[in-house]
């Protein structure tokens, strides 16, 4: 597994892998109408928010199997894993990229119910439930926070 930064020429096979995972892992805890609207982003905006950031990918054999950004502050944006790729690590790898790429001792994140418990197995507690509406759907997720000593 390769972890390099973000370029703008990935956004096409990041932006399927954004979509493929919510459409394959996401959709066990959200309705269709969700998921539609989820996945229905600006991809000049999503380029524009991973270029602006520490935004990283990962990949099997020149095959991308995930991608997550963090800002200047800690706050993790994005972050994704192929649905071939669940629960073998890659998140893991990612996340503790992330994480070490930055000057913060403390971590946000706003996490689906699917990636809430991954975020809690590394480490992150839920400190408020949330409703987001987003393109006239509503959707519950989580902020949850690390703080390493």
């Amino acid at each position: 597994m390769l972890i390099r930064n973000y370029e703008s020429k990935d956004l096409d096979e990041v932006i399927n892998l954004f979509k493929n995972t919510i459409f394959e892992v996401n959709i066990s805890d959200y309705t269709l109408e969700q998921v539609k609207a989820w996945v229905d982003v600006d991809t000049e905006l999503f380029d524009d928010n991973l270029a602006k950031t520490y935004a990283r990918v990962i990949s099997n054999h020149e095959q991308l199997v995930g991608f997550g950004n963090i800002d200047d502050k800690g706050y993790i944006d994005l972050f994704y894993v192929s649905a071939d790729y669940q629960r073998q690590g890659v998140g893991q790898k990612l996340l503790n990229d992330l994480e070490k790429s930055s000057n913060y001792t403390s971590f946000m994140v706003n996490s689906s119910i699917t990636a809430k418990p991954f975020f809690e197995k590394m480490g992150y507690k839920e400190t408020k439930k949330n409703c987001v509406h987003l393109r006239g759907q509503n959707f519950v997720n989580f902020t949850l926070k690390k703080v390493v000593e």
